[in-house]
């Protein structure tokens, strides 16, 4: 009989002994670290703020959309030119970028002499005083002018608004002085009416560059620059 009942008992004892050890284990797993956090999985993990904001791009203005930025430009310059073509200082002074200025060149090579006037500070076409404005190309003479006769010499000394030829960021005119514009205003743009010469006629070419940089999401007149033909 004992014979019998020694395989039962020996099974009974081996089954608590197993079932003690797995219940020890788990008591292990859990008391290890009760507050741990499971780890998130990879479509919930969040983007650093540094990561997941672009980087600073170009001036709102510029060229994403081209038809866009060839509208705008353009009907900027259709703007500050009418506004020239009938002598309108108030209305110039509106396109004047607030910060640059409004600076005059009488050539395509702009420098430090050249005359700079912020909205409030433009001369009116009666005022009589000389104000010196470069020099002349060729002899170095100063130009010594008031504003009405800078404006007929240097600015609009054709009709620049019915010019044959208007170009949006590229020089037509050329000649012995080189265009520097972009070294002032590296994020300007420009807009370029463009008379060419005339065969068997006393008029050389004559162009009247309006350069404009991006002010928020407008184009502001920042140079009002004069070309021609020169010795």
């Amino acid at each position: 009989m004992m014979r019998r009942m020694f395989p039962l008992f020996a099974a009974a004892l081996l089954a608590l002994q197993l079932a003690g050890c797995g219940s020890a284990g788990n008591s292990g797993a859990s008391s290890a670290n009760p507050e741990a956090t499971p780890t998130p999985p990879h479509d919930v993990a969040q983007v650093s703020g540094s990561a997941a904001a672009s980087s600073p791009g170009e001036p709102v203005l510029q060229r994403q959309n081209a038809d866009g930025f060839e509208t705008q430009i353009t009907e900027a310059a259709e703007e500050v030119v009418g506004a020239l073509r009938d002598r309108d200082l108030e209305r110039l002074a509106e396109w004047i970028d607030p910060k640059e200025g409004l600076r005059f060149s009488p050539y395509p090579h702009l420098n430090s002499s050249d005359r700079i006037f912020h909205a409030n500070e433009l001369p009116s076409f009666n005022d009589t005083s000389k104000l010196e404005w470069g020099t002349y190309d060729g002899s170095g003479e100063p130009i010594r002018l008031t504003f009405k006769e800078y404006f007929e010499q240097f600015v609009y000394d054709q009709d620049f608004a019915s010019a044959p030829h208007v170009s949006t960021d590229e020089r037509i005119g050329s000649g012995d002085v080189p265009f520097n514009g972009t070294d002032f205003y590296p994020n300007a743009s420009l807009v370029e009416y463009h008379f060419p010469r005339e065969e068997d006629a006393d008029l050389d070419w004559k162009s009247l560059i309006l350069m404009f940089v991006p002010s928020g999401d407008e184009w502001r007149l920042c140079a009002i620059v004069h070309a021609q033909w020169t010795i």
